[in-house]
């Protein structure tokens, strides 16, 4: 039953983005002038859609309240609420406050990250294979990750166009070309900003096409070896995953070819959600198939090489750029955007490669480390050092040139802090976190220099919020992980501090955070709206940090320590969020 209403929750979501692509091509969403329900005029062509759409919606959050009430437990169902309630309130905010296309384009993300989260639960079970596998090779599953990544990014440039019905700049009919066709003649990169974001998805095209064809070369020889249930599903989801590019290819060629191009873009737009989950589900299947016949996941020196740049820690660190970018309220130019978050990311990637070199010793030592690709021995050490100053390097001169002089200082600041300060800091005193929070509280500060090129009250503030937020969070982590850290030598405070005294922290920390939250409002930096709504979310945090004082037993307090950090995580991005909203 509750695989079925799973299937069911993920077949209505494929049809909400169907009927959302229907509302932004035909631009009908304006027949509603009420949210959460659409109260239109009268019920007809042009405002069914949107009204379809709202029961559509309607009907996966009672779908998904009933998964969750059978299965709380299910971390697809409790992810996938999650994801819900946030697009609900980023649709009426954006309804109620009419913001930029690029929060459309995000509501349109969010839709396809829920079926892909749901997806999950689909991916088929794999055999045991008796015979030894041979000619298996680990880097075909490499490019399907790229072939993921192109095609999530293909999945916004898309979305931007689509919301902004650009899809022409670039010609139509006759005149269209591989490279862009203005007014101003064929060119391989035009001056437009909406000709740039057409020719970059073109690009992306062919680049996923070209992964595509060696992805095929390099899996001839597992195929050759898979035999059974394996090579079945194996030999399926290849298959369908060229036949579904191939009908996205002939779509697009219409698209481009025809006036009343309406449903071609909503098939346009199916088709990219099913080549995105086609390549989860090939992905997963290779996870699963090493699990099951090769002992565990089979690296390749490209993942390995990747691992040491901690992407995960990288798109954290971009969402409190972002969101120091979005508090400024002011235009800034897509590309501009787009190559200042790109510079970013590569000196956090050369800061985290760098300390994955230096700290190979501690990272042996650690359980949860030890399998790292240094410590495992299977990069050699010389490889990350110059690929970390390589990155880097790169980063610094492309901010200092091409983004403003104050966002390279920054970025430089960080870097060295958290490398040559922080790091060999944390083996000789648990104080050293302190220093660490230094190069955390950085990037929002970077993100509002992005735009303004200085720092003003603003971005003090975004800094002070970022660095007394570290202090509890980390001590929450160093609860649960005292023995690990113990084992790498690393100098914590629980390691010190009786457990009477570390509630004491966390909750003077907590109480200092929620202080620095709401001075703004004082300094005329945050409005009267943020004010109020800030008061009640660090309410709650303060509330779950005194929820310690009321646990006797140690087990009971490490698991208070979990949940206090979940909590410190879900806070971050609700108070930002609240802050740029309520601006």
């Amino acid at each position: 039953m509750f695989r079925t209403l799973a299937f069911i929750n993920i077949v209505l979501t494929l049809g909400l983005i169907v009927i959302g692509g229907l509302v932004s091509a035909d631009f009908t969403g304006l027949e509603c002038t009420s949210w959460p329900i659409c109260y239109a005029p009268t019920v007809d062509k042009a405002s069914i859609y949107p009204i379809l759409h709202r029961i559509f919606a309607g009907i996966i959050i009672i779908l998904n309240t009933i998964l969750f009430i059978k299965k709380p437990k299910e971390r697809a169902v409790r992810l996938g609420l999650f994801l819900l309630i946030l697009q609900s309130l980023l649709g009426g905010i954006n309804f109620i406050y009419k913001l930029p296309t690029l929060v459309s384009v995000f509501h349109l993300m969010l839709s396809f990250a829920y079926i892909a989260i749901f997806a999950q639960l689909f991916v088929p079970d794999i055999e045991k294979i008796s015979e030894k596998i041979v000619s298996y090779n680990p880097k075909a599953k490499d490019f399907v990750f790229v072939m993921l990544l192109i095609a999530l990014v293909q999945f916004f440039f898309g979305g931007v166009i689509h919301q902004t019905a650009t899809k022409d700049v670039c010609g139509m009919g006759e005149n269209i070309n591989i490279l862009c066709n203005t007014a101003n003649g064929i060119q391989f990169w035009p001056s437009s900003v909406a000709a740039q974001i057409h020719s970059l998805h073109k690009y992306l095209g062919i680049l996923f096409l070209l992964t595509l064809i060696v992805y095929l070369f390099s899996i001839i020889k597992t195929a050759l070896s898979l035999h059974g249930r394996a090579f079945k599903q194996f030999s399926f989801l290849s298959s369908s995953l060229v036949i579904l590019f191939l009908i996205h290819l002939f779509n697009a060629k219409r698209l481009f070819l025809l006036t009343d191009t309406t449903y071609f873009q909503v098939l346009h737009l199916l088709l990219a959600v099913l080549i995105s989950l086609n390549l989860i589900f090939l992905f997963q299947w290779f996870i699963k198939f090493e699990e099951v016949n090769l002992g565990g996941y089979q690296h390749t020196f490209a993942s390995d090489m990747l691992s040491l740049t901690k992407p995960r820690l990288g798109l954290l660190v971009v969402s409190t750029i972002i969101s120091g970018i979005l508090l400024t309220g002011e235009y800034i130019d897509f590309f501009y955007l787009v190559n200042a978050l790109v510079f970013s990311i590569l000196i956090v990637m050369s800061a985290t490669t760098i300390n994955c070199y230096m700290e190979i010793d501690v990272d042996a030592n650690m359980v949860r480390t030890k399998d790292r690709a240094l410590p495992a021995g299977r990069v050699k050490p010389i490889y990350a050092l110059i690929q970390g100053w390589i990155l880097f390097i790169v980063g610094f001169l492309a901010t200092y040139f091409f983004v403003n002089t104050a966002t390279a200082l920054l970025g430089a600041l960080a870097f060295f802090s958290y490398l040559y300060v922080y790091t060999p800091m944390k083996r000789k005193s648990p104080a050293a976190l302190f220093v660490g929070a230094l190069p955390g509280a950085i990037p929002p500060v970077m993100g509002r220099t992005i735009v303004t090129g200085e720092i003003d009250g603003l971005a003090i503030l975004l800094f002070t919020i970022l660095f007394i937020w570290q202090i509890p969070h980390f001590m929450a982590i160093s609860i649960y992980h005292k023995h690990d850290y113990a084992e790498g030598d690393i100098k914590v405070y629980p390691h010190f501090y009786s457990i009477t005294k570390m509630k004491i922290c966390i909750a003077v920390w907590t109480f200092l955070l929620a202080l620095s939250a709401v001075s703004g409002y004082f300094f005329d930096l945050n409005s009267k709206n943020f004010f109020i709504a800030s008061i009640i979310v660090n309410g709650l945090f303060f509330a779950q940090s005194l929820q310690s004082f009321f646990i006797d037993d140690e087990e009971s307090y490490v698991a208070w320590a979990r949940q206090y950090f979940w909590g410190s995580i879900i806070y971050l991005p609700l108070l930002l969020s609240l802050m740029i909203f309520l601006s």
